[in-house]
């Protein structure tokens, strides 16, 4: 390349003719300068890189050195074992980064990112079910008021219950309602219900019938055993002229009686409401078509229409106690149909002296109306 630029050179005095050719000579000779410079770099130890290669497999090898090879001059010196790799203190002064194999993945635990749905099972208890989740008996009834019915000890197989992701409660909204009023009542900072599980936006309100879930939310305390109300020693038993005049006998009451709803919500009457004295029974909140159970053990003396009630059912407890149960829709029992406390009976409805669906409920004991109140789980005071 050098003979021809100078052939060029000699042969023409004009500098344009040969400046196209000096050009294409220059671009091949910084190319294979570049190339003759990389390869030159490639070929250059790193004093660095060796030393701490050098260092390391030292330390890895120090348990195979000869005792040959720990002297290579004419002296002999004392020379200390190296530590291995892994015990070593001083592995960070070789500037080297490493990382041991671990065959056992640690996944941390996190909440649940949703709330999910349980149905109980037969030998299911308030205390197991909670336990199965890892959360405390008193969320799993705060979450679920309405399918306990403010009975805890109560667990009927085949109920859906709601399983939060943490402890706390869960809250329906109902009109009105503000992220500062729920909170008030759950004695919790209203920011906690800007969470990872309620779909409510940062600053905005929560609308009406949405589900919330309140993060350490403490509710309403319950008793956690029922108090027993009357004697259980008698058989219930039934001798009427609608059910053939038979003389049956059957399981006799807890003493205890539940929500016949399943629920504490009153609609309408109460026992010798102010605005109808004559009013001797309860009337409960329900959907036409939605169960109604039986309030405890016993035997079923009248199923079907009487009256002004309606269709009705009634179950003799023993000792003296009988229930009541108007405006059904429909009934699932029959006259001397031996029953136990929680079963489904029939069905809510608008038959009768009605003005819309309800359970006219009552409670009696050797034919004296009782206020059922007094007789059904109450909240705890304390």
């Amino acid at each position: 390349m050098v003979r021809c630029a100078v052939e060029i050179w000699s042969t023409s005095a004009d500098w344009r003719i040969k400046r196209p050719s000096l050009t294409r000579i220059t671009a091949h000779l910084s190319i294979i300068v570049i190339a003759l410079a990389a390869v030159l770099a490639i070929s250059i130890e790193i004093p660095g890189r060796n030393a701490r290669a050098s260092a390391a497999s030292g330390l890895l090898g120090a348990d195979k050195a000869s005792p040959a090879a720990s002297s290579s001059s004419g002296t002999h010196r004392e020379q200390e074992p190296l530590p291995t790799l892994r015990s070593s203190p001083h592995f960070s002064d070789i500037d080297a980064i490493s990382r041991w194999p671990n065959p056992h993945t640690i996944i941390p635990e996190r909440p649940r990112a949703q709330v999910i749905t349980y149905v109980v099972q037969r030998g299911d208890t308030l205390f197991s079910v909670a336990a199965r989740f890892d959360l405390s008996p008193t969320t799993v009834i705060w979450s679920n008021r309405a399918a306990f019915g403010d009975v805890p000890w109560l667990v009927r197989a085949g109920t859906e219950l709601c399983i939060l992701p943490v402890d706390g409660a869960y809250h329906t909204v109902r009109s009105g309602e503000t992220t500062a009023s729920i909170a008030a009542g759950y004695d919790i900072d209203p920011t906690k219900l800007y969470n990872e599980w309620n779909d409510l936006p940062w600053g905005k309100q929560p609308r009406e019938g949405q589900q919330l879930v309140v993060p350490g939310g403490k509710g309403e305390q319950l008793a956690w055993s029922p108090l027993i109300i009357y004697s259980t020693h008698e058989l219930a038993m039934y001798s009427h002229k609608g059910c053939g005049g038979v003389m049956v006998s059957g399981p006799s009451g807890h003493g205890w009686f539940t929500y016949p709803t399943g629920s504490s919500r009153i609609s309408g009457w109460v026992f010798r409401d102010p605005r109808r004295r004559m009013h001797i029974g309860l009337d409960y909140r329900c959907r036409r078509g939605d169960p109604i159970y039986a309030a405890d053990n016993g035997v079923v003396t009248m199923a079907g229409r009487y009256g002004t009630y309606g269709i009705m059912i009634q179950i003799n407890h023993g000792s003296g106690f009988v229930t009541r149960y108007g405006h059904l829709d429909s009934v699932t029992v029959q006259c001397g149909d031996s029953v136990f406390q929680g079963d489904l009976i029939g069905t809510c409805g608008n038959t009768g002296w009605s003005s819309g669906p309800h359970l006219h409920f009552e409670i009696r004991h050797n034919n004296v109306p009782q206020d059922p109140q007094i007789y059904l789980p109450q909240l705890d005071s304390d």
